[in-house]
């Protein structure tokens, strides 16, 4: 049975590294640092997802409020290669962790999207039979 969060929507970016018990320890020690450099609490998780041919892999569950006072001190975020700004972190935080002599392959893996439903705009609003005479 799969298990859903039942917390606000989450950044979820998934990783993969050789033993997870191990390095999980050090991952949240790293959000820690975050933490402590933005003066704030991150409702932050990492969790395993399984194991295959030597790998292990895990996801890491950011909220997005994290997220956005990471963007207020680290400019440095807006200047990763990618379009969705979510992208452009999960660029950074591999930087990052690089440079703590943590190397994992990570990857967005699930952005909360806002849901819709059905057309924003009325198109009826929008068109009238003289604008259809005009096309004929």
């Amino acid at each position: 049975m799969r298990k859903f969060a039942e917390k606000p929507p989450m950044i979820v970016v998934s990783g993969s590294c050789i033993d997870f018990n191990k390095e999980r320890q050090k991952i949240m020690e790293f959000i820690g640092n975050l933490e402590w450099g933005i003066h704030s609490k991150s409702k932050c998780e990492c969790s395993s997802n399984g194991k295959a041919m030597g790998w292990e892999f895990f996801n890491i569950y950011f909220d997005s409020e994290f997220v956005e006072k990471l963007l207020d001190v680290y400019p440095d975020i807006q200047k990763q290669d990618a379009n969705m700004i979510e992208q452009k972190f999960v660029l950074w935080l591999e930087k990052q962790l690089k440079k703590t002599k943590l190397e994992y392959h990570l990857r967005l893996s699930d952005v909360p999207y806002e849901a819709t439903q059905g057309f924003r705009l009325d198109p009826e609003n929008y068109r009238d039979d003289s604008e259809l005479e005009k096309l004929r």
